[in-house]
């Protein structure tokens, strides 16, 4: 890092008795029985409660909707209950007990529900779905193991602290398969970049796709074939509530993966399936709104653009974006974390290899994107970053990158041009990245003890895990699991 100075820090969870937005809707018990009654109207008999635990995977537990109704108070207390374990020490690969995590099965935490997250399930009619909070069981505060608390104190303090908002964007790419003659999976196609041929053979399955997505209010910009065999991406509309975008990815995976399951298919979102083909990312765009009342009119929709000099970034923009390639190796923990992340990492895989950025570059870590028709940079991309990551956790942990370098006032590198050397290597496996993390004082704060300490454990055993698979047998692992 260019400065062991750290000026950016969110307050903990144990600051909060009782998250606000559940506090305000625990008032209101006639809410409730009002979104309960509509749900078993419209035929809905379970209400799913969904929290993402530190490895990403979704834990849920479906409640029957008559058993709500019986004492609609339990809506906001009644769902999931599960020992804390489950969202910081046990690995993605089996729920078995990392030790190291500090966790044991003694505490249980429950999920409480934000209304706003409620969806119904198009693909699974008699169920709906809500995402929450973490919180202890005895005392209802806010779990310092819940990334989804965490996004929420970070976007608090950007409000608070630097009079901000963030508009958030994501380009989520997966690979579908069906099978063939012989019932061996390949790829539905062979076809290239915004090929035709996939948008027409795979019509049915996207046309269903979109109108499941638009059923949970789910904004799509486009949809088109990626680079590698049988790639799809799907761009999520870009959203002023990075909380609500955050939910769009969750929701958005689980629709891509049962819609293709009706279709006959399989939908991969591993990063790196093919050896010689770009692989599958989660590519995050950010920019920024001044929230203060003396801020010009341009700049309360976008303050990532320096107004008064065309074709330059604000001051702000500029640090945010220093403070983001300034802790950018520790970062890939969170934004990459499997290890089968950094097989999609290298030179002419579409990601960048190195710290440094550039302005409408794809093969650059951190891409500057010009407004269409103009001359103005709009937002930033970072391109490292996939669908093995908790989508709350790497939010957090990017915006508070980006703060951290609007705090320190930090100026920004010189943007790498085609053909320059670049900066420094970036890591080349999760445990470099790992081990990055463990000295970044100011991420490691962010996290809190209790979560930086299950994540780097839950991270290391699963690295120590799949560290003899070929890439051939961990792609054969999650079409298992697809």
């Amino acid at each position: 890092m260019s400065t062991p100075e750290t000026a950016f820090t969110v307050p903990s969870a144990t600051d909060f008795e009782v998250d606000p937005a559940t506090l305000a809707a625990q008032t209101s018990t006639s809410t409730a029985l009002t979104l309960l009654t509509a749900l078993k109207a419209a035929g809905v008999q379970f209400l799913r409660y969904t929290a993402i635990d530190a490895s990403n995977t979704p834990r849920a537990k479906a409640v029957p909707i008559d058993r709500l109704l019986s004492d609609p108070r339990q809506f906001y207390d009644g769902g999931l209950s599960i020992a804390e374990v489950c969202f910081g020490g046990l690995p993605s690969y089996a729920d078995h007990l990392v030790p190291a995590s500090n966790l044991s099965s003694a505490r249980v935490l429950q999920v409480r529900p934000d209304v706003a997250s409620l969806r119904a399930l198009p693909y699974n009619p008699s169920t709906a779905a809500v995402l929450g909070t973490l919180h202890d069981q005895r005392t209802g505060r806010p779990s310092p193991l819940c990334t989804r608390h965490l996004l929420r104190r970070v976007l608090q303090a950007a409000e608070t602290d630097f009079s901000l908002s963030f508009t958030i964007g994501a380009e989520l790419e997966f690979t579908l398969f069906r099978k063939d003659d012989n019932g061996e999976f390949e790829p539905v196609d062979y076809s290239v970049y915004g090929n035709s041929h996939t948008l027409d053979e795979q019509s049915a399955f996207i046309d269903d796709l979109y109108s499941q997505l638009a059923q949970q209010s789910i904004d799509v910009e486009q949809i088109h074939a990626e680079s590698a065999p049988g790639q799809v991406e799907v761009v999520l509309g870009k959203q002023d509530d990075a909380m609500l975008l955050a939910d769009h990815v969750v929701l958005a995976r689980a629709t891509v993966s049962a819609v293709a399951r009706k279709h006959g298919l399989r939908a991969l979102f591993l990063p790196k399936i093919f050896t010689d083909q770009a692989g599958n990312g989660l590519h995050i765009h950010m920019s920024f709104r001044d929230l203060r009342p003396s801020a010009r009119l341009e700049d309360r929709y976008n303050a990532f653009r320096r107004t008064s000099v065309l074709g330059q970034m604000s001051h702000r923009g500029s640090s945010f974006l220093e403070g983001i390639l300034d802790h950018l190796p520790a970062l890939l923990a969170l934004t990459l974390p499997s290890a089968n992340s950094f097989r999609r990492v290298g030179p002419g895989c579409w990601t960048g290899h190195r710290v440094g950025w550039a302005v409408e570059d794809k093969e650059s870590p951190l891409r500057v994107c010009m407004k269409a028709g103009s001359d103005e940079p709009s937002n930033v991309e970072l391109k490292l970053s996939d669908s093995t990551a908790n989508i709350y956790l790497e939010l957090a942990a990017i915006l508070s990158c980006g703060l951290d370098g609007m705090a320190r006032q930090l100026p920004l590198r010189p943007r790498v041009g085609p053909g320059d050397g670049g900066g420094d290597e970036l890591p080349k496996t999760l445990d470099e990245s790992l081990s990055c993390l463990k000295k970044d004082d100011m991420l490691l704060g962010v996290l809190g003890k209790e979560l930086s300490t299950g994540f780097v454990a839950l991270k290391k055993a699963e690295a120590a895990h799949s560290a003899d698979m070929s890439l051939e047998d961990e792609v054969a692992l999650a079409l298992k699991k697809a």
